[in-house]
């Protein structure tokens, strides 16, 4: 019993040193597959990353980041072209961001002095020496003509009383008696009680007490024969009752055509108009939307802006102090103190005068309202689906009315105009528009860097004609104005 016992754990002895030897074999080979499971996995996952980087690298090459931003703020005519240069400069330089705002001319010239934007913008002549002393600009100011555009008397497309056509006195009138005291500065045409006056003239009128506002019906509207108006006395347009001196109703004047209430001149040939509206104008309809007034509703720019800047000086003759009574003559910095209507000394009459920011807002108002009258800038009026349209316009010293009826009719006009001007020939400019302004950029200090660049594309020739013809403006190097209007360099590349 013992015997067997003893040979039965020799053999359970015997069976466990031959598992130690097998288990002593199979670890290496166990050990050597998870190692290789362990480097194949590393690879793949190594593998992954690498291309994953890969990718990351060839997207950035493509489109890097933007690592500068250019900040351009201003008028809100000069933001249609602004808006273009941007897009288009940021196509080809895509390191560079180009951000554009409007908030009026002034809003630009003082945002540009205080160093918040890079540029800033404005839609009126702004002299140097006026932006020092009067935007606290610095010594170093500089500034560059980008295009040219136009400003426009406007009514709604609708509008329900014909007027198709004002002189810059008639226009000078209406604006004056709009508020409830009349100018005290800058206009050579004022109103009171039953009173135009315009260079020592007196005329008796019917017209409104100061601060109610005309009536369509009430508007001067002067029809002589082979004379001007000045020393003229005639009466008003009222409901078919036009009689001027020295005229016979119904032979010198006849109904406006679609409007019963209004009058036409000239009804012949021999007729002309130096004053007042040359064509259909006055009535009481009160159009399709059924406004009850017949108040000529006036609507301005609330903002500092080179727009109102520009209607007063070009298109309202205010600040004129010239006695030749040429279109050279017309100054271009409106009222005095900050050429808005405030520095000519009056105050808006509530009820008949409705201030808006910027032209975009006078352009809706306007539309809206068959009885409005406003001014917003001619690229803007004469876009599709504006809503609105331009008056053709006689200026001061002019004895033609210039049409603007039709953009292309238009930018013509306008170039006509800025070349008599800056070529000094004040004959020719008697046959041009003379609501024309230019389009600045105002920089602190001759632009390096990014914002050069900048500006070199926009002054690039075929890049200036291109954007000015995107967005209905007038380029620098306009065929008309080659030769006759210089173009401003670059400070600093010229």
């Amino acid at each position: 019993m013992s015997e067997s016992k003893a040979v039965r754990n020799d053999r359970s002895r015997s069976r466990f040193r031959r598992m130690r030897k097998q288990g002593r074999a199979v670890s290496p080979v166990v050990a050597t597959l998870i190692l290789i499971l362990i480097a194949v996995a590393a690879a793949a996952a190594l593998y992954l990353w690498l291309v994953g980087w890969q990718g990351g690298v060839t997207n950035s090459v493509g489109s890097p980041s933007t690592q500068y931003t250019v900040t351009i703020g201003g008028s809100t005519s000069v933001y249609p072209f602004a808006s273009l240069a941007a897009t288009q400069f940021e196509q080809n330089n895509s390191d560079v961001a180009i951000s554009v705002n409007q908030g009026g001319s002034g809003a630009g010239m003082a945002a540009v002095c205080a160093g918040q934007v890079n540029i800033g913008e404005a839609s009126a002549f702004e002299a140097t020496d006026t932006l020092i002393a009067d935007d606290g600009c610095p010594q170093t100011v500089v500034e560059e003509i980008v295009a040219y555009d136009g400003v426009d008397a406007i009514v709604a497309s609708d509008n329900a009383h014909g007027l198709q056509s004002l002189s810059w006195d008639t226009l000078q009138s209406i604006i004056s008696d709009s508020s409830t005291v009349a100018p005290s500065s800058g206009f050579l045409f004022l109103t009171t009680t039953n009173t135009l006056t315009t260079d020592g003239q007196v005329w008796t009128t019917g017209a409104p007490t100061q601060g109610t506002g005309f009536e369509w019906q009430e508007i001067p509207a002067c029809a002589t024969a082979a004379t001007t108006c000045a020393g003229v006395t005639f009466a008003v347009a009222d409901g078919g009752t036009f009689a001027p001196t020295g005229t016979v109703l119904g032979t010198d004047e006849v109904a406006c055509t679609g409007f019963a209430n209004d009058l036409c001149t000239p009804a012949t040939a021999g007729d002309t108009s130096s004053c007042g509206f040359t064509v259909c104008a006055g009535g009481t309809a009160t159009g399709t939307t059924g406004v009850a007034s017949a108040t000529i509703h006036i609507y301005y720019r609330s903002d500092s802006s080179g727009t109102t800047q520009s209607f007063l000086a070009r298109l309202v003759a205010a600040g004129t102090t010239s006695t030749t009574g040429t279109p050279q003559s017309v100054g271009f910095t409106g009222c005095t103190g900050d050429n808005q209507f405030d520095g000519c000394g009056g105050t808006y009459a509530s009820g008949i005068t409705t201030g808006e920011n910027g032209n975009p807002a006078v352009i809706s108002a306007v539309k809206g309202d068959v009885n409005g009258l406003g001014y917003a800038s001619d690229g803007l009026v004469q876009a599709s689906g504006s809503g609105v349209v331009p008056v053709n316009f006689q200026g001061y010293g002019q004895s033609l009315v210039i049409n603007m009826q039709g953009e292309s009719t238009a930018l013509g006009e306008i170039a006509k105009g800025i070349a008599a001007y800056d070529g000094g020939n004040w004959a020719a400019n008697t046959n041009a528009y003379i609501g024309w302004r230019p389009f600045l950029n105002v920089e602190t200090a001759p632009p390096t860097g990014e914002v050069l660049r900048y500006l070199e594309f926009v002054m690039d020739p075929a890049n200036n004609q291109n954007l000015a013809a995107e967005s209905d403006e007038i380029s620098v190097y306009a065929s008309g104005l080659a030769g006759v209007v210089p173009v401003t360099p670059i400070p600093g590349t010229a």
